[in-house]
């Protein structure tokens, strides 16, 4: 099964019947009754909407060929730089979007903490260094929603990779 098609699937599954419910109800209340093509109209249009935006927000962050992978909340990506861990701790202290953030160092690099926004519920980013030779050092970046049961975050995610990634690798 292509990975768009289980998306939307597993969208309409936990988030479209959901809400076809809830506005159902909100029918039988106002004494419209049951109706099941309303039902499955509102599920599958929910569904949808909701993954469509999700797909064009990513393909905005440069994604090309949707995967398991990248359609997910959870983003990975490692990048190299010039950049030991005290010069990067330094440079997102200096970063007017990352300075509002909590962060915290730790050993292999440091931990970045979003508050709440009208896009999300908050982030928590971590930035790993994985292997570090004389000159050059590879960080894993890696973003996710504090909340664990989120499946759809409009490539919030993915977005705050590809800031740090460029902040980073930005060296003027």
């Amino acid at each position: 099964m292509k990975p768009l098609f289980k998306f939307y699937l597993k969208a309409f599954l936990l988030k479209g019947i959901p809400f076809g419910l809830i506005m159902t109800a909100f029918d039988y209340v106002d004494g419209e009754g049951f109706n099941l093509w309303k039902l499955l109209f509102h599920a599958l249009f929910f569904g949808i909407a909701l993954v469509t935006i999700h797909k064009n927000k990513l393909k905005k962050h440069g994604v090309q060929e949707f995967t398991d992978d990248n359609l997910g909340v959870r983003q990975t990506k490692a990048i190299k730089t010039k950049l030991g861990r005290n010069e990067l701790i330094s440079k997102l202290k200096a970063d007017p979007t990352v300075a509002d953030l909590k962060m915290v160092e730790t050993e292999n690099g440091v931990s970045l903490k979003t508050g709440i926004t009208m896009k999300s519920f908050g982030e928590d980013i971590k930035i790993e260094l994985i292997s570090e030779s004389e000159s050059d050092f590879e960080y894993q970046i890696s973003s996710s929603p504090k909340i664990k049961t989120t499946i759809i975050d409009y490539g919030k995610n993915l977005e705050n990779i590809n800031r740090i990634e460029r902040m980073i690798t930005n060296m003027a």
